[in-house]
């Protein structure tokens, strides 16, 4: 699987920039949307970025801890990263 810190950091920022852009193209999507709507895609985004993120934990299970961390705090960064730049009417 993945065996080194740099990979689990560049897998964990991958996996972050396709979920954090999925995200943001459903919101930008929705914005123009009644707020019933936009509030269930901003909720359905979350679970499905908290999901990706359990996903991928449970895949280095048995890997060592500072991959583990690696991989996560690099997702979770990456995905930070999308929802600094608002979206634009």
């Amino acid at each position: 699987m993945i065996r080194t810190v740099s990979a689990a950091i560049c897998c964990g920022a991958a996996l972050g920039a396709a979920t954090g852009g999925l995200s943001r193209l459903a919101h930008k999507r929705t914005l123009a949307s009644p707020v019933p709507v936009f509030f269930a895609v901003f909720a359905g985004g979350m679970l499905f970025r908290l999901a990706a993120l359990l996903a991928g934990v449970c895949l280095l299970r048995h890997e060592r801890y500072i991959i583990i961390i690696g991989f996560s705090a690099a997702l979770i960064l990456v995905q930070m990263a999308f929802e600094l730049v608002p979206l634009k009417k």
